[in-house]
């Protein structure tokens, strides 16, 4: 697909009343067997990044998986311009 036709949008932080813009993606590597993606669980700013990253983590200890789903560790991802989620480069644990 060429440049003019893609959609291009910048996504906000997920922290209450930031707007910041995102650079990081809190996910988690999921798959149901036949598929695979990153699990969302927000969208971080530089400021944000640990407290939304330490958000997904608590949340995630609540989930409930479906027989032959598998789910990874909670990590940031930063989020490049025009990548897909299953090729965005996860940042080393800190």
């Amino acid at each position: 697909m060429s440049d003019e036709k893609q959609f291009h949008y910048q996504p906000t932080c997920s922290a209450p009343d930031c707007g910041q813009p995102a650079v990081y993606k809190v996910a988690a590597p999921w798959s149901s067997g036949s598929s695979r993606e990153l699990k969302n669980y927000g969208l971080a700013c530089e400021v944000h990044r640990d407290s939304q990253l330490a958000r997904g983590m608590t949340h995630q200890q609540g989930l409930v998986l479906a027989d032959g789903e598998t789910v990874g560790k909670v990590g940031l991802y930063r989020l490049e311009p025009g990548k897909r989620d299953v090729h965005l480069a996860r940042l080393p644990d800190h």
